[in-house]
């Protein structure tokens, strides 16, 4: 099944289509992060940011687990490198993105961007 991808309110931040592999997660991380081991010839992986208001979340990927953390540079309990993803409940359509995975990139990380945070996300990997 190949669907088109389109975030933040109707505008499209990726305009390709995704084609979702049977590897997904659903995730729940706290101040030290979550990463997921990426399937062989993942390209894209589909990101839903669960929480609720304020609860925004900053995605890396790296070579190894250790990488994809350290790339996030978690200072007193919040991501403060990455790419941002706000909740949907703080920008309606914005907690959904879908982003290519870098070259040699084996695993992708996950942190909460607002320390204290309790921070739930599903990915889904395809191509």
């Amino acid at each position: 099944m190949r669907m088109p991808i389109s975030s933040g309110g109707g505008a499209s931040k990726d305009t390709s289509l995704f084609t979702p592999s049977t590897y997904s997660a659903d995730l729940t991380m706290d101040a030290d992060g979550e990463t997921l081991a990426l399937a062989d010839g993942t390209k894209k992986v589909y990101i839903v940011n669960q929480g609720v208001t304020t609860e925004d979340l900053r995605v890396t990927f790296g070579t190894t687990a250790a990488d994809a953390i350290t790339n996030l540079a978690i200072v007193a309990g919040a991501a403060t490198t990455g790419y941002y993803l706000p909740s949907n409940a703080d920008v309606s359509g914005a907690g959904v993105i879908t982003l290519g995975v870098p070259s040699g990139a084996n695993f992708v990380g996950f942190a909460p961007g607002t320390a204290g945070d309790t921070q739930a996300v599903s990915v889904v990997q395809g191509v």
